[in-house]
């Protein structure tokens, strides 16, 4: 199952056929402006997914048992646009986070705050039910933020949320922050703390994505900004403290990446571009070490599949 979603304010569910074709399962009205990003929850929460918009707006759906309806919670009306949002990794249960163990975390950023919600829900709770709380905020003063990625190490203490900002005093670049005690006081809150200074990036930031956790000792993070694709594999014990950056890719200027992502085992990064095509890159240690690219499939020509008759 596939979702995209579109500036025609719809969310599309996908489905794939025996014959590898793809078919809309849903068309959901998702929000009353374009939407800006969807992603899905671990399958343990159920068919569940969170999109936002332009709206101002950040909502969670949900599919009914009978495969016929999806469900809707509303978040927090934000006063600007909603950039992104990112549930956390099912495998953290962080005894630093707020909420119970098992309740889904999710964080959404405007352009210039972050929002971490916690979500009391399990699989036989309907989905308007939920009791879901917005809590625990980042600020951003300079700059707008526009993108967001969860960390997925397990050797570390806590989690780390990659925080995208473009522009501002301080120039396009990443913060990485972790949720941890205030050592200050024993009665002082929880509270995002900054890991290290920030990731500087030449031009502006177009997406992000930290790699999955796949074994590996090192946190890999994907960056796209407007004319390069790069990594940037980070350091530390305990946490993160010191980076590398690694070259992937530059493009010419009529050329613009949107999303990225990385496949399950953590091997490849696609890459989603304005014009459609998905691209692909690849490690490759043999002739010589680099990444190596190859364009996979254009979503334009999937787009072009059949609806669902049923």
């Amino acid at each position: 199952m596939m979702a995209t979603c579109s500036s025609d304010h719809k969310v599309k569910i996908w489905e794939r056929q025996p014959d590898s074709s793809w078919v809309v399962l849903k068309e959901i009205p998702a929000h009353h402006c374009p939407v800006w990003r969807v992603t899905w929850a671990h399958p343990e929460y159920g068919t569940t997914l969170a999109t936002c918009s332009m709206d101002n707006r950040a909502n969670i759906w949900r599919m009914s048992d009978d495969r016929k309806e999806w469900l809707k919670k509303e978040l927090k009306d934000s006063l600007s646009t909603v950039k992104d949002v990112k549930f956390a990794p099912r495998t953290f249960s962080d005894d630093t986070m707020p909420g119970t163990p098992d309740s889904l975390k999710l964080a959404a950023c405007s352009e210039d705050k972050v929002w971490l919600y916690f979500i009391e829900l399990n699989p036989e709770m309907n989905l308007p039910d939920c009791y879901c709380s917005p809590e625990h905020t980042i600020e951003e003063e300079s700059g707008n933020i526009s993108c967001l990625s969860w960390n997925t190490a397990v050797r570390f203490s806590s989690l780390i949320l990659a925080v995208g900002i473009c522009g501002g005093k301080s120039g396009n670049r990443v913060d990485l922050y972790n949720f941890s005690d205030d050592q200050t006081s024993d009665s002082s809150p929880k509270k995002w703390r900054k890991v290290m200074p920030s990731i500087p990036l030449d031009s502006r930031l177009q997406h992000l994505a930290f790699r999955p956790n796949n074994g590996a000792r090192d946190n890999v993070l994907a960056v796209a900004t407007e004319n390069e694709l790069c990594v940037f594999k980070l350091f530390g014990d305990d946490m993160i403290d010191d980076f590398i950056k690694e070259h992937v890719e530059r493009f010419k200027e009529e050329q613009s990446i949107r999303h990225i992502s990385w496949d399950l085992f953590g091997r490849q990064i696609l890459t989603l571009f304005a014009s459609g095509a998905v691209n692909t890159y690849s490690w490759r240690y043999q002739p010589k070490r680099q990444w190596e690219g190859k364009e996979l499939v254009s979503i334009l020509d999937l787009l072009k599949q059949p609806e669902h008759s049923s």
